[in-house]
């Protein structure tokens, strides 16, 4: 059964800004750093508090060429002050194109880019949303 984000893996630019940007800015921590089998750095995992993780792939452009069309690919963070990140992500220079505001599930949401221009959501759930409930599908149209 499943209880929660175990992680989500994502190919970097720039290893150095994207761990940077997951473990400073976010609070996660470094936990884990895999090579390939000829010795080359691959992967390296940031954890949060929660125990869910990011896996972090070390750039390969001639292998996975990112591009710029990610279409929905992204992470989703589940935050306590979504307010306070917002001013820390502003006075870090992080552009966030989606200012916090009510979704549909009715959480505060935000989403701004990482360093990979990778699309990441940040939700601070309300008492009565979907998400802390168990019982039927909640249907949003």
């Amino acid at each position: 059964m499943v209880i929660g984000l175990a992680h989500g893996g994502i190919s970097t630019r720039d290893m150095e800004k994207s761990i940077d940007f997951y473990t400073r800015l976010l609070g996660g921590r470094v936990i884990m750093e895999i090579e390939e089998p000829k010795g080359t750095p691959w992967i390296v995992a940031v954890q949060f508090p929660d125990g869910s993780c990011v896996e972090l792939f070390y750039p390969r452009p001639e292998q996975f060429p990112l591009g710029t069309a990610l279409g929905r690919n992204h992470l989703a963070f589940r935050v306590e002050d979504i307010q306070a990140l917002y001013r820390l992500l502003l006075d870090e220079g992080v552009p966030v194109p989606v200012v916090p505001r009510v979704a549909r599930d009715g959480n505060l949401q935000m989403w701004c880019t990482d360093p990979n221009n990778y699309p990441v959501e940040f939700l601070q759930y309300v008492p009565d949303c979907p998400q802390l409930k168990s019982g039927p599908v909640v249907k949003l149209s």
